[in-house]
């Protein structure tokens, strides 16, 4: 257990990024039957030894539910009972299963039908979810704030309960304490690492081994709130875009949220194979830039790029994809920028052998430009256009954006 001398060091260097700016929060929503087709900078690289072919693995993340026969205007993130029953449906009926990551090494073979499905909260509705689930063969990680359990009046599983669904196979995570951002909280950090364990181990059949997986209060991180959790929390959940290698600390996770075009979601699960990392991001995830720079070995074209954000644009809508070329300038490996016209192809050739192409992203000027400024973490990935369908080619990446000083 890490001292609480030892947890200062850490908070102090929290403090460059106080900002309390939600980039987005895990949430849910849409019909899905439909017609369709250790170290914490590990998820740094593109690639792994442990995942040497490019398979990947989707992850779902839900928030409430309802049921359609009731009285209800849903909110963003509320799901009715029966559009989750239909994804369920469609994941077993497409060959998917259930699978909960317990820090065990994966096999080396390809196996695109896992997909991990993700609640956070601990909301009371969730407990029906899980009914449903075991009605598929299958099972869910439930991220609960200790906090609020068994608290009265408020709408949270109860003990008995999160015992329940542990001893019915399912998996309980940490979402934090009070479920307060942790870049700018470091009670929440000391209370997650020191109070949360011996309040979930009270609980029947939630031991010290199972409590390995932390889903991070509105996906907030920096570089040293990660390295904190990595001793006691070695799974860590965010709410970037993307799949997840099997490896990497940082798990993303898909936001299915109702403003979303459904066929984004049929997508994602069904390109778990098709989906290679061809760009990778230079500076620490979870850091503070106004300027971040991707490798891109493969060369690919700047105006063939979009920017996938789980944040919600000005509109309130999330993962809208946004060309990324106004955002992007080529430069060669020692800084050198490459021509962005015609001729850029043919520049970018002529250094092939002895530089790697980098991009620069002027991430202020692209969140100045789609999201509010009161969002300040923007969780995003790149992505690419085939036909009509966007592959991720990043991982996905959280980054604390710097504002432009306005003249």
């Amino acid at each position: 257990m890490i001292s609480r001398g030892s947890l200062l060091v850490w908070i102090f260097s929290l403090l460059g990024v106080a900002t309390v700016g939600s980039g987005a929060l895990c949430a849910y929503a849409a019909n899905p039957r439909a017609n369709s087709q250790a170290n914490p900078e590990a998820n740094l690289s593109p690639k792994s030894a442990a995942n040497p072919i490019w398979w990947n693995i989707p992850v779902l993340c839900y928030h409430t539910f309802y049921n359609e026969t009731t009285f209800h205007t849903p909110g963003a993130f509320d799901e009715s009972y029966e559009a989750f029953e239909d994804l369920v449906h469609y994941l077993r009926e497409n060959g998917f299963y259930s699978y909960l990551p317990d820090g065990s090494p994966l096999s080396p073979e390809p196996d695109p039908q896992k997909v991990i499905i993700t609640f956070d909260d601990g909301h009371a509705s969730q407990f029906k979810a899980a009914d449903l689930l075991e009605e598929y063969g299958m099972r869910g990680l439930f991220f609960v704030i200790p906090s609020l359990i068994d608290v009265p009046r408020y709408p949270h599983m109860s003990s008995a309960q999160l015992a329940s669904l542990a001893e019915r196979g399912h998996m309980v995570g940490v979402h934090g304490h009070r479920h307060v951002s942790m870049p700018v909280s470091s009670p929440e950090i000391i209370a997650t690492l020191d109070t949360v364990p011996g309040l979930l181990e009270e609980i029947p059949g939630i031991s010290e081994e199972m409590l390995h997986s932390l889903a991070y209060p509105y996906g907030h991180y920096t570089p040293a709130v990660q390295r904190a959790m990595q001793s006691r929390y070695p799974m860590q959940y965010t709410v970037n875009p993307g799949y997840w290698d099997g490896t990497s600390t940082l798990i993303p996770r898909i936001l299915i949220t109702r403003d979303t075009d459904r066929q984004f979601f049929f997508d994602y699960l069904d390109g778990a194979l098709s989906a290679p990392r061809s760009v990778s991001m230079r500076e620490p995830n979870g850091s503070r830039q106004s300027v971040i720079h991707f490798e891109n070995p493969e060369r690919l074209d700047p105006n063939s790029l979009y920017i996938r954000a789980a944040s919600p644009d000005y509109d309130g809508k999330h993962y809208i994809a946004y060309a990324a070329g106004p955002f992007f300038s080529r430069m060669n490996g020692s800084g050198t920028n490459v021509s962005s016209d015609r001729n850029a192809d043919t520049n970018a050739d002529s250094d092939a052998d002895s530089d790697v192409e980098v991009l620069a992203f002027d991430i202020t000027l692209y969140l100045e430009t789609h999201h509010s400024m009161e969002h300040r973490a923007l969780s995003f990935a790149v992505t690419q256009k085939e036909g009509d369908i966007h592959r991720f080619v990043s991982d996905g990446y959280l980054i604390w954006v710097k504002k432009t000083e306005m003249e």
